[in-house]
């Protein structure tokens, strides 16, 4: 599946993936900004400010009149981590510009709602946004926060990246802290916002049959009365190889605990070698043919799930597990038995198996709007743009001692362990 590049202004991309199968069409935009402590949270917050009201609609009724009329699209806005930036994401989908009655273009119709609520926000006399709004978009990204916390498995993540990058920006939660969120005032909120639409890495990305030509002119006008003063993401911050182990025991009210394993890679983002450090990742904790699935969990029964993920941007890999107290000790120690048995070379059997499995997964990108936009985003730090085909034949062309090499460039840094109550 080919796609479509545009540069619109310094920083501002346009990426169009052209198919006509899907029922919908999928138009986002994007804002990536560096990950700083004391700006998350504000940018958070306008983001919702953003997604939930505009000039033209200044209240959810009569956004969701627009919406209906533009055959019920919808309206979304996520907040994720990618590499060391944020990014702050306000996505429309609409049903597919052939079902129109009158030959309109509702993708179109979409792009401009979408610019509209980024361009021209809900502001007062003053130019700020209404006290009301904010502490509504304040608790619901609250609620957001403390949901998190309440999802174990997305807790213990966190706190193992908080305590193994303590001292990179990519410790930072995308959402901030609830004492942040309270105390953002109207400034931090309205600054958040002039200072996306300035510096920000802006990608809009179009998946359907609308036609780009007419959403790049669009788009070129808007940002002609935008005064852009954009630097490149910054890099992450590369440390390959841990000095010492890390250990830490926390102890709260769970019936299922949960260990996760953090390591550092040797291996840059754009070395060669980062292609090999995915299939190496898959072939330890990647599918059901994997070393740590079919040993960890099957064979030894130490774990109910233990999965490993790659983080190419951080250099990482995470290695999470549901576990017993008093099985951990023993599935740390089976983790790094297993990497050693990849370091020794015996991994054939998974290596065949991974690279089916990942091509495949890789190829079934294009099978749904959702997919196919979330593989241009995962590379907004990125320099260039890579399709599912291409990825497919760096899968391919991983040699079988690149895993080896790659398992040899692994060191355990952090052990966290969340554990129940000790029983009185």
């Amino acid at each position: 599946m080919e796609f479509i590049k545009k540069d619109i202004s310094d920083g501002v991309e346009l990426v169009g993936a052209p198919v006509d199968r899907f029922k919908t069409n999928l138009i986002t935009v994007r804002l990536a900004l560096p990950l700083e402590k004391d700006k998350v949270s504000a940018n958070a917050v306008m983001l919702g400010l953003l997604a939930r009201r505009g000039k033209r609609y200044p209240d959810m009724l009569s956004l969701n009149r627009k919406l209906a009329s533009l055959y019920g699209a919808t309206l979304g806005d996520t907040v994720s981590k990618i590499g060391e930036c944020q990014v702050l994401s306000l996505g429309a989908t609409c049903l597919n510009d052939k079902f129109s009655l009158d030959g309109e273009s509702i993708a179109f119709e979409c792009v401009k709602l979408l610019s509209s609520l980024v361009f021209e926000p809900k502001l007062d006399e003053n130019g700020n946004f209404y006290d009301e709004d904010i502490e509504a978009e304040k608790r619901i990204l609250i609620e957001k926060i403390n949901s998190e916390e309440n999802e174990k498995r997305i807790y213990v993540l966190r706190k193992t990246e908080e305590k193994m990058f303590s001292n990179e920006p990519y410790s930072i939660n995308k959402y901030g802290s609830v004492k942040d969120v309270e105390a953002l005032s109207k400034e931090d909120v309205k600054n958040a916002w002039t200072n996306a639409l300035s510096k920000a890495k802006i990608l809009v990305t179009v998946v359907g049959n609308t036609d780009i030509d007419n959403v790049y002119n669009h788009l070129l006008n808007e940002f002609k009365n935008i005064k852009r003063d954009y630097t490149p993401l910054p890099k992450p911050v590369f440390v390959g190889r841990s000095e010492k182990v890390n250990n830490y025991l926390e102890r709260i009210d769970v019936k299922q605990g949960k260990l996760v394993l953090g390591f550092r890679t040797d291996v840059k983002p754009r070395d060669n070698l980062a292609k090999a450090m995915r299939s190496f990742t898959d072939i330890f904790g990647g599918g059901p043919y994997s070393k740590l699935f079919a040993n960890v969990r099957e064979k030894m029964s130490l774990c109910y799930y233990c999965s490993a993920r790659y983080t190419r941007l951080k250099s990482c890999i995470l290695v999470q597990c549901g576990c017993l107290e008093e099985n951990m000790d023993k599935a740390v120690n089976e983790i790094l038995h297993q990497l050693d048995v990849i370091k020794n070379g015996d991994y054939e059997e998974e290596f065949n198996s991974s690279k089916m499995a990942l091509t495949d997964a890789v190829g079934s990108v294009c099978d749904m709007p959702e997919t196919i936009e979330n593989w241009y985003i995962q590379q907004i730090c990125d320099e260039r743009y890579k399709t599912p085909q291409e990825v497919c034949d760096d899968i391919n062309n991983v040699k079988y001692d690149e895993i080896k090499e790659c398992a040899n460039l692994v060191s355990l840094d952090t052990v966290y362990k969340l554990v129940g109550q000790e029983e009185e």
